[in-house]
């Protein structure tokens, strides 16, 4: 009976944290199914598998993303992402949405044209 509570305990947790699923996007998606949702880092975490787990704040709605990167990035908190997202073949639905990329610069201002 404890683990009976203790795994709804961890499914209600979960489910809490993650987008509703009556919610309709409030991006356009585009002909290949993606669209750009601008977000900002607000925390990293290592992991066991030389991944680092990004925590992103959508800046249009405030929803939260999740996503994994490479141990050797130069990603930092606070940066302002652009994250491609994946709309899983569901455009009036983001609860089944997944990050495929993110795309940031830090010296843009220095770039050439």
């Amino acid at each position: 009976m404890k683990r009976i509570l203790t795994a709804a305990a961890l499914a209600a947790a979960l489910l809490s944290s993650a987008p509703h699923a009556a919610a309709a996007c409030p991006y356009k998606v585009g002909p290949f199914g993606r669209y750009i949702a601008p977000a900002i880092v607000k925390g990293m975490t290592a992991t066991n598998e030389n991944q680092i787990e990004v925590w992103c704040s959508d800046a249009l709605d405030g929803d939260d993303w999740y996503f994994l990167v490479d141990g050797e990035t130069d990603l930092r908190i606070f940066d302002r992402i652009d994250l491609v997202v994946d709309a899983n073949g569901t455009p009036d639905d983001f609860s089944d949405d997944k990050v495929i990329d993110a795309l940031y610069c830090h010296d843009c201002d220095e770039t050439e044209d």
